[in-house]
């Protein structure tokens, strides 16, 4: 009996995600990011190649955010999230 429960208790550990673990000022760099990324009305992205079977590829891409969030809401609620999980650990 012993045995089974100490047999489940490893197949629930193994099962659980791990979280990484970052200090305050890399938390502090993601969710600013995040709040950044956000906040933005409009984005977008181009790129250009060419391939020696295809020839020249280009593209480009337009986001639009219809429902920009305040900067400051999303960081703080990005560094809850974060403190909540305990992936901020101090003196990394």
């Amino acid at each position: 009996m012993k045995k089974l429960i100490i047999l489940s208790g490893l197949v629930v550990a193994a099962c659980t995600p791990t979280l990484n673990s970052m200090t305050r000022a890399e938390a502090i760099d993601i969710c600013q990011a995040q709040a950044d990324e956000d906040a933005q009305v409009l984005s977008g992205n181009a790129s250009a190649g060419v391939n020696s079977l295809t020839g020249p590829s280009f593209g480009l891409g337009l986001r639009i955010n219809l429902t920009p969030k305040p900067q400051a809401q999303t960081f703080d609620a990005c560094m809850n999230e974060l403190a909540a999980n305990g992936q901020i650990v101090e003196g990394m």
